[in-house]
């Protein structure tokens, strides 16, 4: 038995600590940040298309378990020797379980809902352009105090036409070097569209 008792403690004591610490982690869940990035966009559906985006988001907690995502992104799109300007402005409402797995746990699952306007000159996203509706949800890993994971997807579609949609599959990686400053490398996959977006951000986060 006490053979036993030295062999597990330390395993205990060890995982007790890591709990421990992930509940004081910092997320992207519930913190006031902004970002900065870049992004990637190539497929070939119908046309090869390359794309350079610049994008924008601000992250505003609403309560201890919701947040709003406010994301603005344009770039300009090359599509077989063409080349067209695309862009949108989207915000976001997030629910997080918190309190799933443990307090503030390892996971912390999210649902939410989205608007956007869409002005897609390359259709890179959508056949049409105009306003948007978005069904969102997903999970954030927390690794580490510092290091996350996201995986989730977004079901996006056209308001004017619902037959318009797309799935679309996302997973991030995020660090924060510390309090104030992070960085992210975010891949997102459009089922329907067949397009790529590999992008990086900066991020800067006051509280």
């Amino acid at each position: 038995m006490i053979l036993y008792m030295k062999f597990y403690l330390p395993i205990i004591i060890l995982s007790l600590s890591l709990f421990s610490s992930l509940a004081y982690s910092k997320s992207r869940l519930g913190d006031y940040y902004l970002g900065f990035g870049y992004t990637n966009a190539s497929g070939k559906k119908a046309l090869e298309l390359e794309g350079d985006f610049l994008n924008f988001s601000a992250n505003n907690p609403a309560s201890d378990s919701t947040d709003f995502l406010l994301q603005f992104n344009y770039g300009n799109v090359d599509s077989n020797g063409g080349d067209n300007t695309s862009w949108d402005i989207a915000l976001d409402y997030i629910y997080h379980y918190d309190e799933y797995v443990f307090q503030n746990g390892m996971f912390r699952p999210f649902a939410g809902i989205g608007v956007s306007y869409l002005d897609d000159g390359a259709k890179i996203r959508l056949a049409e352009d105009g306003f948007t509706w978005k069904l969102l949800a997903g999970t954030e890993i927390l690794f580490t105090e510092d290091f996350s994971m996201s995986l989730g997807g977004n079901f996006v579609g056209l308001w004017s036409d619902l037959n318009k949609n797309d799935f679309i599959v996302n997973v991030g990686l995020t660090w924060w070097v510390n309090e104030i400053h992070g960085v992210s490398l975010e891949y997102n996959h459009a089922l329907d569209q067949e397009v790529n977006f590999i992008g990086f951000k900066y991020l800067y986060s006051w509280i």
